[in-house]
């Protein structure tokens, strides 16, 4: 059965799936998850000779990069990778998005891009030095680090970008990849918003791929501008209210961006959002009638946001294991009614939701019974592998 851990990584995500023998990483959250938590678990998947078949970098946001730029900084060049070997991995940086080649920046042009470099990644307020999303021995983007120690990313170059009508399904020794997002459209808006915040400080260039150019794209994308807050409503304390009543769609380009995709092997399939818009998952996955499509395991998006998770997408698929990841410590992720949207619905199944963190939902959603009688319980751990693909019938 496949099995996976889902790691302490504050209020980012990261994962690591190990089914059919091969080995996925999906995100890393902050550097010192990677440091802490991560590394010490592919040092003895080297050790016992085996390597990762992927690694996924689902967005540019620091609770989902930072830790990614930590690995492939410290792996080490080629045919002496100092921690494992990786076969292929998978972002869309500036170099993969849909673009038409124009002229090079001139001077006024560079120097502003030198200088969002030189601010390099954001660091969270408040955050303690071990936080960091970007260890101080590094200021590169993870592009130029792929490109540096000759990484196979999205395929062959980094040329090609990871979405759903280019990059639909790939088989790795046994295990199915399907793309499911993002959608072109996500990419193109992505790339003209930053432009456009670029043409606020009086840059004139293209956007032209250099290396100080894909430098200055991860580090605007990762900063606070790059995460637009949707309008917020609130229940009043006290007064009953659902998904339904607090629901606003996420207006992210950076979260809209995400690669989503399903895992398929050892006959389970794994769902894993990254940060994705719900309506795009939405018209992602096909309906089947009024029964939802049913997956093994799914990682909720955007850490269990009210805005990333709708009604209409929780009727669309179902699964006897939920994935959410966050400490609560921005937004105060996860939201408690997408938790109770998920058990209030009926069930063939027991459906079981695994958070790495005890948040103020979490232990909500242990107090709480579901409306429709469906069985539910409430995992809470640090680290641990969860197996998936036994309890659904």
């Amino acid at each position: 059965m496949p099995k996976l851990k889902m790691y302490p990584a504050r209020n980012g995500d990261a994962f690591l799936v190990e089914v059919a023998g091969q080995h996925i990483l999906i995100d890393a959250g902050y550097a010192s998850t990677f440091r802490d938590e991560i590394a010490p678990d592919l040092l003895k998947l080297h050790q016992a000779g085996r390597r990762l078949s992927l690694a996924v970098c689902t967005h540019v946001d620091a609770d989902h990069i930072g830790g990614m730029i930590e690995f492939i900084g410290a792996n080490g060049a080629p045919g002496a990778r100092r921690i494992i070997e990786v076969d292929q991995f998978w972002h869309n940086g500036l170099r993969s998005l849909p673009a038409a080649s124009g002229a090079a920046d001139n001077t006024a042009d560079r120097q502003l891009l030198q200088a969002i470099q030189r601010r390099g990644f954001s660091i969270e307020v408040g955050a303690s030095p071990e936080a960091r999303p970007i260890s101080a021995r590094q200021g590169s983007s993870l592009a130029r680090l792929l490109a540096q120690y000759q990484y196979r990313w999205n395929g062959d170059n980094g040329l090609r970008c990871v979405q759903m009508q280019t990059l639909p399904g790939v088989l790795v020794e046994g295990v199915e990849l399907h793309v499911i997002g993002p959608p072109i459209g996500r990419l193109h808006a992505l790339r003209g918003w930053w432009l456009s915040e670029l043409r606020q400080l009086s840059y004139k260039g293209s956007g032209r791929i250099s290396d100080l150019a894909e430098d200055a794209y991860e580090m605007w994308l990762a900063s606070e501008r790059s995460t637009p807050i949707a309008a917020i409503t609130s229940i009043a304390a006290g007064e009953a209210g659902g998904l339904k009543d607090v629901h606003i769609a996420d207006t992210s380009l950076t979260n809209g961006s995400s690669i989503a995709f399903v895992v398929q092997g050892e006959g389970a399939r794994l769902l894993f959002l990254g940060d994705a818009w719900a309506d795009d998952v939405i018209a992602a996955v096909p309906a089947k009638g009024s029964a939802p499509v049913v997956f093994d395991a799914i990682k909720i998006s955007h850490h269990g946001s009210r805005h990333n998770s709708s009604v209409e997408l929780l009727q669309r698929v179902d699964a006897p294991c939920f994935l959410i990841s966050s400490d609560g410590s921005r937004h105060g992720h996860p939201d408690f009614e997408v938790l109770a949207e998920i058990v209030d619905r009926p069930a063939a199944f027991e459906r079981q939701i695994h958070l790495n963190y005890d948040t103020p939902a979490a232990r909500k959603l242990s107090q709480h019974v579901s409306r429709a009688g469906a069985s539910f319980s409430v995992h809470i751990g640090r680290s641990d592998w969860i197996t998936v693909g036994e309890t659904r019938t």
